[in-house]
């Protein structure tokens, strides 16, 4: 990797680097080192969201619908941004993999600078809030609450972005612990101020849907600030020479070349679920209930493989950065076989145990129903879903991110919307047809991600 001007000629740091992972191999072992921790803050953010479902879960169906849609638009708003914050990772893991370090700490100053900017912009999403649930069309009562709970939860939008800048940089530098506690922290406040504004205990008000948008965007915040003390108290000087970098324009567009179309990718990718959403959401407010459990559980074993792929992201970027193809390569299959386990059993918990699952959430007869099979669905593409987190992962790791963006319009919106829109509606398949329109979308991005990894594009990617 070729480092900016003013990172490269800076002064070598005093302090020694010592490696966060001391096994390089590109084996199975070194890609659970450094996936562990990435899993156990995901899977910390899936209970919170298992939780916070669950407590609103209890206020009843037009509460459950109005929040799972809220969030997923919140998410619309953050995603293109996100993808800046995400896209940092390639540029530190090849710094950090050719030994330029001072670059590490030279491009996480340019990051925070776009964060700070995005987190500006996303605030614009407040003023949207009533215009997208329009768009949506959910019932009255789903459309208040909705758009109540997004106008709350997009608050925390700085802290959120320069927090996400920073934990890319303790990524790519091998260090996933630090990220891991500091979100573990975070959700345990998120869960602690929900309970309490939801229902209003500990001396709180009760907000219900409102009360869990705020003690979110609460959370949020606290966490951005935990990630600032951290980087200033203890990265800085390893990393970097100067308590502050100004932005560069040169640097600051390489960020938005790569990362941009990491966020757009997610943003197509969420959208075009919150599009399918609304096509449930006009079945019905049991449907919709039913679909937003089924993803709540459904993202425990996504989670779960995004964290191998991430992994995948930090190793492939290291790897090239120190001229090591070869254990570039083997580090992805190794998470590949990772991941697939791992989703593949919480699969069959899916095929096996639906009835229980959903009902912890809420205990309507209908909801019971649908989301059974929503569930029955979402086992059958498990394997294929850790086929594209982790390919993803790792073409992301070397630059070539504006592949997955095009897979990912191509794919979401000009077949997966238009396949579910025909089976739900046309085809009056109604519930199952649109999770099968979901089943095939998901099934055919693992196998193009797959085969643009096999094409080996990705090893001759400059940044």
């Amino acid at each position: 990797m070729t480092t900016t001007e003013s990172a490269s000629s800076a002064e070598s740091p005093s302090k020694k680097i010592e490696p966060f992972v001391s096994c390089a191999s590109g084996g199975i072992r070194e890609v659970w080192l450094l996936s562990y921790p990435i899993i156990l803050a995901n899977i910390s953010e899936t209970l919170l969201g298992v939780v916070d479902t669950y407590m609103v879960g209890q206020l009843g169906e037009v509460e459950i619908g109005a929040v799972g849609m809220g969030s997923m638009m919140s998410w619309l708003f953050y995603l293109p941004f996100l993808g800046l914050a995400m896209g940092l990772n390639t540029f530190v893991s090849q710094s950090y993999g050719a030994k330029e370090y001072t670059a590490c700490g030279y491009m996480t100053w340019q990051g925070i600078h776009v964060a700070l900017i995005s987190g500006v912009l996303i605030w614009a999403g407040i003023m949207l809030a009533p215009i997208m649930f329009d768009l949506a069309g959910p019932s009255p009562e789903v459309h208040d609450l909705g758009v109540t709970y997004l106008q709350w939860r997009l608050l925390d939008a700085p802290g959120l972005m320069v927090g996400m800048t920073i934990a890319s940089f303790f990524r790519g530098v091998g260090d996933t612990k630090t990220p891991m506690k500091i979100g573990i922290t975070i959700n345990i406040i998120n869960i602690i101020l929900n309970y309490g504004l939801i229902y209003g205990h500990f001396g709180l008000p009760r907000l219900e849907v409102q009360g869990s948008a705020i003690g979110s965007a609460i959370a949020g915040l606290s966490g951005g600030l935990i990630y600032v003390v951290l980087f200033f108290r203890r990265y800085l000087t390893p990393f970097a020479n100067r308590a502050l970098v100004w932005p560069n324009r040169q640097d600051l567009g390489r960020i938005i070349r790569v990362g941009a179309p990491i966020g757009l990718q997610r943003f197509l990718d969420i959208g075009s679920f919150v599009i399918f959403s609304a096509f449930i959401g006009r079945l019905g407010n049991a449907q919709l209930a039913a679909n937003q459990i089924a993803i709540q559980l459904m993202s425990i074993s996504y989670m779960i493989g995004m964290g191998v792929g991430m992994a995948a992201t930090t190793l492939v970027g290291q790897y090239i950065g120190s001229k090591q193809l070869d254990l570039a390569e083997r580090s992805t299959y190794s998470a590949l076989k990772l991941a697939a386990s791992i989703m593949v059993f919480v699969g069959l918990l899916f095929l096996l145990f639906p009835e229980p699952l959903v009902t912890f959430f809420n205990d309507s007869p209908d909801v019971i129903r649908y989301g059974k099979q929503g569930l029955l669905y979402a086992a059958l593409f498990q394997g294929f879903d850790a086929l594209a987190v982790v390919f993803i992962g790792a073409l992301r790791g070397a630059g070539d991110t504006r592949w997955t963006a095009s897979a990912a319009f191509i794919g979401a919106w000009l077949f997966f919307l238009p396949l579910a829109y025909v089976l739900t509606f046309t085809l009056d398949m109604g519930f199952w047809g649109a999770w099968l329109g979901a089943t095939v979308y998901i099934c055919m991005l693992g196998t193009a991600c797959f085969y643009r990894f096999r094409q080996g594009v990705w090893k001759t990617m400059v940044i």
